[in-house]
Formats: structure tokens, sequence, C-alpha cells
């Protein structure tokens, strides 16, 4: 009996394994039905599987309004969807401090409403945020949000990081 268990273990997990490898990790290029989500949202690069040094997924649809900020300054973002398809998004962001060539996290003391934002294609969004409620001393900062983009024909979707760099000075 004990060396049944875990033959049978292994008999189950070899389809289930099987099953999330064809349903995850297929590929660019195939058709409805099959793969993930085939190009990344600004260009025609791979967004997942198929990604390499030369053609990586691009994240360049937010942008700042400006590059340099006073603590007191109100920041927007704006993410644009150049794509052919929906972008979701959030109103949380993430917010990280170049320490000693390292991003460290700065916890951000704030409450967000959690409203999924759906940004059409070819048309922008524009966040608001007060710098002044995030106490920033003088520094490189990195601010992060999550865009998730969903394939249409099966649904299957994929979240991508976007980051905006920003200096704080004064």
């Amino acid at each position: 009996m004990r060396k049944i268990i875990p033959v049978l273990l292994i008999v189950l997990l070899i389809p289930v394994g099987y099953y999330f490898a064809s349903y995850w990790g297929g590929s660019a290029n195939s058709g409805p039905g099959e793969g993930n989500i085939a190009h990344a949202p600004t260009g025609g690069c791979p967004i997942i599987e198929n990604s390499t040094p030369e053609c990586r997924p691009m994240n360049d649809f937010m942008k700042l309004n400006r590059t340099v900020y006073s603590p007191n300054d109100t920041m927007v973002i704006t993410i644009t969807n150049n794509g052919n398809v929906n972008f979701t998004t959030s109103y949380h962001f993430s917010l990280y401090r170049l320490e000693n060539g390292t991003w460290k996290e700065v916890p951000v003391n704030l409450m967000f409403i959690e409203i999924a934002v759906i940004i059409e294609p070819g048309k922008s969004w524009e966040q608001r945020v007060n710098l002044a409620d995030l106490n920033l001393e003088p520094g490189r900062y990195k601010i992060e949000k999550t865009v998730v983009v969903t394939e249409p024909v099966n649904k299957r979707s994929i979240g991508i990081k976007a980051s905006a760099e920003f200096d704080v000075r004064g």
C-alpha cells in the first residue's frame, strides 16, 4: 500500500502539470484559443514566453508630467493605451527610492479606492498624486503600477508592471 500512494500521486500530477503547461505556456504565435497574448501593448514584441533580450515587452505606456518635483508638487501619471485590447489598472501604486544602487520600497500610507479603471484602445487615463501626502525626502524615486492586458478571445490576462522614475528636490 505504501508504494501505491507515490505512484498514484505521480500519475495524477503529470496530467495536471501538462494542463497548466499547455494552458499558460502556449506559443505567442498560436491561433485563437491557444497560447497567451501575442503582442505587447505598444509594439510588436511578444509579451510573455517569446521575449528575448533584443525584444523585451515594452511598458512605455506610463508617463509622468515631469521628471523633477518638489516635495509639495502634484504628480500626474498618464497611462496611454496604444494597443488593440483594453487595459485595466487601478489607483494603487508602489513607490521605491534608490538607495546605494538598489530600489527600496517606500511605505505608502494612503488608502486607495478599489476601482478597476478600464482604458480602451487609443485612450489615456490620468491619475494625480499629491506628493505632500507621501512626505518624500529629496532623492531618486520610481513609481510603479500594474496594468492588466486581457486577450479578448479566451480572456487570458497578464499583469505588466509599468514604472517611471523621477527626482524629488528641495
